[in-house]
């Protein structure tokens, strides 16, 4: 009988020690499952925030672009205006149509108009409204023009 109730005991050990094992490996299951969440939402969490990153840094490069060549027309009094450029690169094949406001002997055309550059027009309002709005300038940012041309329209007279 002592063998019985050795066996018995030991059984029931056995028993619990499987039970014990069991809820320590469901704990240990729910933890790593718990893990695994939290580190799809980290990973996730992070792709988000490198999405936003791209796109505010898309957004910085495209508005440095902008500012590389800028220009600006000022008045100057009478009938006098400045155009400057005021961005920081040069633009090249630079047009200018001031739509019939300057004088035909008036330069429209440079090869190259760089950052800091300026030149005076002399405009006059014409008896047709839509060549009073506006001035228009056109130019490359490269050099050898293999890019497209941009475009500025600033106010004119």
């Amino acid at each position: 009988m002592g063998m019985t109730v050795a066996a018995f005991v030991t059984s029931c050990l056995g028993l619990i020690v499987a039970g014990l094992a069991a809820w320590y490996g469901r704990g240990q299951k729910r933890a790593a499952e718990l893990s695994a969440a939290e580190a799809k939402r980290s990973a996730d969490a992070a792709a988000e925030v490198a999405e936003v990153e791209k796109a505010r840094r898309a957004d910085e490069v495209a508005e440095a672009e902008r500012r590389r060549v800028s220009f600006v027309l000022s008045h100057k009094g009478g009938h006098q205006y400045l155009l400057r450029s005021v961005g920081t690169d040069s633009a090249y094949g630079v047009h200018v149509d001031t739509g019939g406001l300057g004088f035909p002997d008036e330069v429209t055309e440079f090869e190259e108009f760089a950052a800091g550059d300026e030149h005076r027009y002399t405009l006059t309002r014409t008896t047709a409204p839509e060549l009073a709005e506006r001035v228009v300038v056109t130019w490359h940012q490269r050099a050898d023009r293999s890019d497209g041309r941009r475009t500025a329209k600033l106010v004119g007279p």
